[in-house]
């Protein structure tokens, strides 16, 4: 199911998403992708007790952001 929003950018804001867009991200998976980081991110403090917990969620974070490094701009 999708959901649209409005999300108001701070020049800091701005300037992350017009850096992923020159990554070839289009600007709405640009933003779902930050927002997952974002969660990802957020969840890691809860995991701090948990090693195991903390190294998955980690590996996941790197999988993420080698992932959208990895993609090549559309031709």
């Amino acid at each position: 199911m999708s959901k649209a929003i409005t999300v108001w950018l701070d020049d800091e804001a701005e300037q992350a998403l017009s850096l992923l867009q020159t990554a070839g991200l289009e600007e709405s998976e640009a933003v779902r992708k930050a927002l997952v980081e974002a969660a990802t991110h957020a969840n890691l403090r809860s995991k701090v007790n948990d090693p195991d917990a903390l190294e998955q969620a980690l590996d996941k974070s790197h999988e993420l952001i080698a992932e959208i490094l990895t993609q090549r701009p559309p031709r």
